[in-house]
């Protein structure tokens, strides 16, 4: 009897729920359900619905009547993309969103994680918080307000840093240089903010490991390579997926607030060809056809980045 009990009672602690009606769960949990309807709304309002406006990619350049009742486009519905490959301003464009995201993956990633690893190492306990505070507050300025600052920095005849070095450097006036100061911007924005992620990962390193370290003779380079380094792989590992998932994503604001004319041929994006085309040119449909390829091309890069990072043994996003 006891034996049979003891089973009833370890069942339901596994299943909880077993043998209850909806209704019966329902009353217990209504609130929880109550609470997701602002979010389920928010979703089906802001994201799901203008989703039907994605037929706009294979439907004639129409926006005063619903995209299901306008006449398919040539090519079976892919003269759009058609236009868009053929075009020599989305070829430029797609080519820089590419390498301005490669040169951001490749210098801007890696910053966050020194940054993180200094003032993880740091003794002072409130000149840790200064510093992190003092890095955290560029990711709350505009990039209206960074590209003021910018110009005035940079400027070729009477900026700052040109004035302090004795020279006439263009920082924004040659497509090499413009791309070099278009990086730091974004490392000295961001870096500091995404180190919050990073140090919250440290924080879930035993100290143990350290001290299991220090014995064996490690000094501080050697616990940070074999110790703090493989502690925060996964988080490194789930960022590096989920940035090659952006990897023909652009902001609009950076490269079009940074953006002048002498340098077009090396800051016109996706993004900006986007804006040019579709709210300045009213080529809707063209737009969305960019804009869903856009999206398709980064969902491909998310899945198989993630399916790499599961090949060698590393947990993913999913």
């Amino acid at each position: 009897m006891r034996s049979a009990k003891a089973a009833e009672l370890t069942a339901v602690r596994k299943n909880p729920h077993k043998g209850f009606s909806w209704k019966t769960y329902l009353k217990r949990y209504w609130t929880l359900y109550l609470l997701l309807l602002l979010p389920i709304a928010f979703f089906v309002i802001f994201r799901y619905t203008p989703m039907t406006y994605i037929l706009l990619a294979f439907k004639k350049n129409n926006i005063l009547i619903p995209p299901w009742k306008v006449d398919w486009v040539k090519n079976n519905g892919m003269d759009w993309f058609i236009k868009a490959f053929k075009d020599r301003g989305f070829n430029t464009a797609l080519k820089n969103t590419i390498f301005l995201n490669l040169l951001d993956l490749f210098v801007g990633m890696p910053m966050p994680i020194i940054m993180a690893l200094l003032l993880n190492e740091l003794a002072f306990p409130k000149y840790k918080r200064i510093t992190q505070t003092i890095l955290y507050l560029p990711h709350f300025l505009s990039w209206v307000i960074i590209s003021s600052i910018m110009l005035r920095l940079f400027a070729t005849n009477d900026g700052i840093i040109n004035k302090l070095l004795g020279t006439q450097i263009p920082f924004v006036g040659t497509e090499g240089n413009w791309r070099a100061t278009y990086i730091f911007l974004g490392i000295w924005k961001e870096c500091g903010w995404n180190t919050i992620i990073y140090l919250a990962a440290l924080t879930a390193i035993s100290p143990e490991l350290y001290e299991a370290a220090e014995v064996d003779g490690a000094g501080r380079l050697r616990k940070i390579w074999h110790v703090t380094l493989p502690g925060i792989r996964p988080t490194i590992i789930v960022l590096l997926i989920m940035n090659l998932g952006h990897i023909l994503g652009s902001e609009f604001d950076r490269p079009f607030t940074l953006s002048n004319k002498l340098v077009e041929g090396a800051s016109k994006t996706i993004s900006i060809f986007v804006y040019e085309r579709g709210i300045q040119g009213q080529q809707y449909s063209l737009s969305t056809a960019v804009g869903l390829f856009q999206s398709v091309v980064c969902v491909i890069f998310l899945l198989m980045s993630n399916a790499l990072a599961k090949k060698f043994g590393e947990r993913g996003i999913w």
